[in-house]
């Protein structure tokens, strides 16, 4: 019988994380880190955060996270994943200012606009996002429910779709210069120094939405409306619509225009509008709930490579 163990087996992902939670809660921030960046190179999406935080809320009272929470992000665990997590934690331990310095819409979410309706680039561009599609149904690994994809948009050579993301890369280059430095707030403090965009369209029916989720492996994203469909306007309903705040589940209510310490927004699609927010807010949408279509582009600020920077390909 052969005791030697299996060195081509697949890490333990989930017990890292459970054993780097509990090198923070002992005090070993720098390691648990080390641990967390180990883990996060295996796994850039950090599916299993989730083990690190269950572990952190069954060792201490949820109220009192911050501070070690706080350390790990200083000891250079700074990412979406983490970013969450400490506005999470400081509106546990009723910390609103520290969790405000995280979300704030007024001063981290964007809406503007690209163009107009009469844009003589919309009809074609409507037609090459609208081509080439993979289609979901319900991905383990992505939010998309049940809606279809064209991947890579700036891997592609299409003069309408260089043209877009020649746009778009503007509008998020504007966003980022607007943004304050500030050394004491850990997302201003993460900025890459350089950034490279990647961007893929989503068209969505009746049933398509996405559940909430944030993008833990870019720093900003953001989304351009190409085609909304008429029953938008439906502001009951609010079919097709964006919203940006914390999920169900997470301790606290999402509050309302300029109460507590995780806000909530509504957007509505239209056609020709960008929303640029960080990589750590989560969002989500709604089904337009009948036979229409609506089409968009989801971008992504990355850490660029040396050397490269922009939407090359």
């Amino acid at each position: 019988m052969n005791d030697a163990p299996d060195v081509t087996a697949a890490p333990d992902l989930a017990s890292m994380a459970r054993q780097a939670a509990f090198l923070l809660v002992q005090g070993r921030a720098d390691a648990a880190a080390a641990l967390c960046g180990h883990i996060q190179a295996i796994d850039p999406n950090l599916e299993t955060f989730g083990a690190f935080v269950d572990l952190l809320i069954w060792a201490r009272p949820r109220e009192r996270l911050y501070p070690l929470v706080r350390a790990l992000v200083d000891a250079g665990f700074a990412n979406p994943r983490s970013f969450d997590l400490l506005a999470a934690t400081a509106i546990w331990a009723g910390d609103i200012p520290a969790a405000r310095e995280l979300t704030s819409p007024e001063r981290f979410l964007s809406i503007t606009r690209l163009h107009g309706p009469d844009d003589p680039d919309l009809a074609p561009l409507v037609a090459e996002l609208a081509s080439g599609l993979e289609h979901y149904d319900r991905p383990g690994d992505r939010s998309i429910r049940m809606g279809s994809r064209r991947n890579h948009l700036e891997r592609s050579d299409s003069p309408v779709l260089r043209r877009l993301l020649d746009r778009l890369w503007r509008v998020a280059c504007d966003y980022v210069d607007r943004l304050p430095a500030d050394p004491a707030n850990p997302f201003l403090r993460a900025r890459p120094a350089g950034l490279v965009l990647k961007a893929w369209s989503v068209v969505s029916g009746a049933e398509t939405r996405h559940l909430p989720h944030l993008h833990a492996t870019s720093w900003v994203n953001g989304v351009y409306y190409a085609e909304v469909p008429p029953v938008v306007a439906d502001v009951a309903g609010r079919p097709g619509w964006l919203r940006v705040g914390p999920a169900a589940g997470r301790g606290f209510p999402a509050a309302g225009c300029g109460a507590g310490g995780w806000e909530e927004r509504w957007i509505r699609p239209e056609p020709g509008l960008v929303v640029l927010m960080p990589s750590h807010f989560t969002h989500e949408t709604v089904p337009l709930g009948c036979d229409q279509r609506r089409i968009c582009v989801a971008f992504e600020l990355h850490p660029a490579p040396p050397g490269q920077a922009g939407h090359s390909h």
